[in-house]
């Protein structure tokens, strides 16, 4: 099984917010619990949204800045990208959980929580391209942000391909499988704003 994964261009859909998680289960999750399709506004003003979270079924990233993001996922043990010498860390935060219960994770953005159907995840698994095949099971994640050397490459008007190195904005999330729940120690109130030089 691959172990490190990369997403290019990922948007935030002009909302300060990401969400990791497995969206069949949240939705399941919503059922189970007799939530409304109005996650949004259930998870913003009552204490459901941060249960849901200390229970592994969301991971929210708040102060998303508007930025196109290059989205990492990392399965290995090997040197996370934002910790090699060339690349720029500005935020690591550990301490959360996630249930994945459909094998398969997405890196999606909070307006989908508006209105929470079968539809609209539909939607979201046709438009978000940063997802990836997992076990199910109960993981740890850490997150890393910062800037990534990256080398983005040009096509002039002759067709002659230049290549630039640019320094962009990027999410790393260090996931590692447990055998039971672990314990959530994050702060859901942190800002993931990073600082694009």
């Amino acid at each position: 099984m691959k172990k490190n994964y990369k997403f290019n261009e990922v948007l935030n859909d002009l909302m300060d917010y990401f969400i990791l998680g497995d969206p069949d289960y949240l939705l399941q999750y919503k059922a189970h619990k007799g939530l409304p399709d109005d996650l949004l506004t259930e998870f913003t003003t009552k204490e459901t949204g941060d249960i849901a979270v200390e229970n592994g079924v969301i991971v929210p990233m708040i102060g998303i800045e508007n930025y196109p993001y290059t989205i990492y996922f990392n399965l290995s043990t090997e040197t996370p990208e934002l910790l090699k010498p060339e690349n720029k860390l500005q935020h690591k935060r550990g301490g959360y959980c996630l249930k994945v219960e459909n094998e398969r994770i997405y890196l999606y953005t909070i307006p989908y929580l508006k209105d929470f159907t079968a539809t609209k995840i539909e939607a979201l698994k046709k438009y978000k391209p940063a997802t990836i095949e997992l076990q199910n099971g109960w993981y740890s994640v850490t997150i890393l942000g910062g800037l990534t050397r990256q080398i983005i490459e040009i096509k002039d008007t002759n067709g002659n391909i230049k290549k630039i190195e640019t320094m962009e904005p990027t999410f790393e999330f260090i996931i590692k499988p447990t055998i039971e729940k672990p314990n959530y120690t994050a702060d859901f109130s942190y800002q993931f704003k990073i600082e694009n030089e």
